[in-house]
């Protein structure tokens, strides 16, 4: 049935169904909201300079230059040159436009073109008949045309009305926003938008894949909680010791990222284990998704199903600690608990297969690396796609040298592997000039209906030298070599001393580490210390100087309060203690003022007060490295000045996405100057974290690329 709508003043209306997603989907709606080709059209658009962060300045205006289609499109000028965060194309939406006669009549979305300036990025937003506002950015290619499908669903932010996350009603305005970015002054153009009438899941991709089929080339580890008596992991064949007293044993996968919005999990094993428990844990960005997805029950052909998270029955922990998924899921780990018996388990491990969502655009997934397994290196492009049938594209490269000459390009005609699957493509290493040390490849894919972000990879000639094992505290060099994310176990430690070896090498004479307090003090008053006397002698013997971060808050104590606190410094004061010989500066907590910090600022001062007295009453000679911040947040540390924290150096992490130096330096006078003491003199600020992006995601094709046909 068609919608019937009346013409309004300034407003091209058009009612037409899109081509099915999908196999049996309903062609959902659309509603022609702009085209530009109305001269009127104007009028129904305003435009902000985001008045919150003054200096922006800017116009939209119909233009031919933001034509994809037709005449005339749409053109939002910005310029930053006098400072601001972004510039906002705001369309007003007359109740007319909505049929009155359909109480359920929903939207699904927003469909547009976009032609994107490299190195910016853009955000939508939909104001709801609440007035509540809501945000996400659009995920899209930079520096040439690429047809966009938002979803009203998944919002990253919200405020106003409601202020609940939650779409109330169709929607009063919508906005594009251009932020700031690599160019000052410039325009984002864009064309035909559509609203899709309907749900947000009417217009999703959905595909089945395997994930994992425990073939050994997957690089499948096994551990026990306890002791582990005979276990092994011989191909699929998982042999599970709880005779010896293990408490669970766990199944850790190789570090890969499940494609698509994650529906549902399919765990598949063979063989007789009755009432085992089995725990799933899924990361995303810094937090962990954990779930009891059954028992395994019974004998022969067991499948374990649950639903993704979030959802009933998942719990979360770490990082941002919100419930949201904050980016690609991971698979954590697969656990199996022993439920209080002491038998051996005997597994075929079948598959692990997915239920996935996405949006059509997104199906294909490109990544690239540098393979080192033959003689002379190559680079590889590794494809994956969710697409149920084989798409054909075109695979573009190009390799270019540090000044960005190039070395050497090519293209070839593509076929998409089966879902989840991988296809790899090798390019060699071209013929370097005389002395080059370093080259980067760039792999494009064009595959019409799809958005697919580019990929790079590099090489960098052998590193000859190999360093001294002197500690020489008075140089500048230091990385997070982070020695502590490799295991306990001979292999892990074999890991770790190889990546403080690589470390020295390359001249690393400082290592910015954690000294978790739920491994040193698993239990209340019980310490161990032996994993970390063993990355302490590590480092050591490679001529690197350990710095400690304490952190982060032991399971069994209560975070927060001041219970907490007293238990944080019990912590603190044993490590300290123990180690006051081979470290001299403790740096309390990290980046306090973004989510690794839950509790009230206030807390994390008095945290700071305490732990530099602890700490100098146990070593007046130690540094205590305090504030430690997400960024340069000149507000955090102006907070704390006004608390009275004592620090002996500042610790920042301005990572930058664009570099812009002059910025950069008036960012880091400003920082030092804000901390100087009271006699004037200033404290040292420290950059503990830092780094700038070398291209842009979803980079456009350069000058130097084979054009498009």
């Amino acid at each position: 049935m068609l919608i019937q709508t009346k013409p309004i003043v300034g407003l091209l209306l058009a009612l037409f169904f899109l081509t099915a997603l999908q196999a049996g989907a309903a062609p959902p709606v659309a509603i022609l909201l702009d085209d530009f080709e109305n001269p009127e059209a104007a009028s129904a658009w305003s435009f902000s300079n985001g008045a919150e962060f003054p200096g922006a300045a800017g116009a939209f205006l119909p233009s031919e230059a933001g034509a994809k289609e037709g005449h005339m499109g749409g053109e939002l000028r910005f310029d930053f040159r006098q400072g601001g965060n972004y510039v906002a194309a705001i369309r007003t939406i007359p109740p007319s436009l909505f049929p009155k006669e359909d109480a359920a009549f929903a939207l699904a979305g927003v469909q547009f073109d976009l032609l994107l300036p490299e190195g910016h990025n853009v955000t939508f937003r939909y104001t709801d008949q609440s007035g509540q506002t809501l945000q996400k950015p659009v995920d899209c290619a930079a520096g040439r045309w690429d047809r966009v499908i938002v979803p009203f669903h998944s919002w990253q932010g919200h405020w106003g009305g409601a202020n609940d996350g939650v779409v109330h009603g169709l929607p009063r305005q919508i906005a594009i926003l251009i932020n700031s970015g690599k160019a000052q002054t410039g325009s984002l153009y864009f064309d035909t938008l559509t609203l899709l009438a309907g749900s947000p899941k009417d217009l999703l991709y959905h595909a089945q894949y395997t994930a994992y089929d425990f073939s050994p080339d997957e690089g499948w580890g096994l551990a026990a909680h306890g002791p582990g008596g005979s276990c092994q992991l011989r191909h699929n064949q998982a042999h599970l010791d709880f005779t010896q007293g293990a408490s669970a044993i766990t199944l850790r996968p190789p570090d890969t990222t499940l494609l698509g919005a994650i529906d549902t999990i399919r765990l598949r094993v063979q063989g007789k284990a009755d009432g085992y428990p089995v725990h799933l844990a899924l990361r995303t960005h810094f937090m962990t998704f954990y779930k009891e997805i059954g028992p395994l029950q019974g004998e022969g052909v067991q499948e374990l199903v649950t639903d993704g998270p979030p959802g009933e029955g998942w719990i979360w922990g770490g990082g941002e600690n919100d419930g949201k998924i904050h980016g690609p899921l991971r698979l954590g780990e697969i656990r199996i608990e022993s439920n209080g018996k002491k038998e051996a388990l005997d597994l075929t491990l079948l598959d692990l297969r997915v239920d996935a969502s996405c949006m059509p655009q997104n199906q294909c997934l490109l990544t690239a690396s540098l393979d080192e397994s033959q003689e002379t290196p190559r680079f590889r492009a590794s494809l994956q796609s969710l697409a149920e049938k084989p798409l054909q594209g075109e695979l573009r490269w190009i390799v270019r040298d540090w000044d960005g000459a190039t070395l050497a390009k090519g293209q070839k005609a593509i076929e998409t592997p089966a879902p989840g699957q991988s296809r790899h493509d090798f390019i060699p290493l071209p013929s370097l000039p005389q002395g080059l040390r370093f080259a980067e490849a760039e792999f494009q894919l064009h595959i019409p209906g799809q958005s697919v972000a580019p990929a790079q990879a590099c090489w960098l000639a052998p590193w000859e030298a190999e360093g001294t094992d002197r500690i020489e505290p008075q140089s500048p060099f230091g990385m997070g070599v982070y020695l502590c994310r490799y295991g306990g176990h001979p292999a892990g430690l074999a890991e770790m001393d190889e990546a403080a070896r690589m470390a020295r090498k390359a001249g690393v004479k400082w290592t910015r580490e954690d000294f978790s307090w739920s491994r040193l003090e698993p239990r209340k008053g019980e310490f161990d210390f032996s994993y970390y006397d063993a990355l302490i002698a590590c480092a050591k013997r490679h001529g690197i100087q350990v710095y400690a971060i304490l952190c982060y808050w032991s399971s069994w104590t209560k975070p927060y309060t001041a219970e907490g606190l007293a238990d944080y410094l019990d912590y603190v004061k044993a490590i300290v203690t123990r180690y006051k010989e081979d470290i001299h500066q403790w740096e309390i907590w990290n980046e306090p003022n973004i989510f690794f910090w839950q509790g009230p600022k206030e807390m994390y001062a008095e945290m700071l007060i305490q732990s530099h007295s602890l700490i100098k009453s146990i070593d007046p000679s130690a540094e205590v490295l305090g504030i430690s911040t997400s960024g340069i947040d000149l507000k955090f540390i102006q907070h704390m000045m006004d608390l009275g924290t004592p620090f002996d150096v500042l610790t920042i992490h301005p990572y930058r996405r664009i570099l812009n130096d002059r910025d950069f330096i008036a960012d880091l006078k400003e920082a030092s100057d804000l901390v100087q003491n009271a006699d004037g003199t200033k404290r040292p600020v420290w950059l503990t974290e830092m780094g700038w992006a070398t291209f842009t995601p979803h980079n456009a094709l350069r000058q130097d690329f084979i054009p498009t046909s």
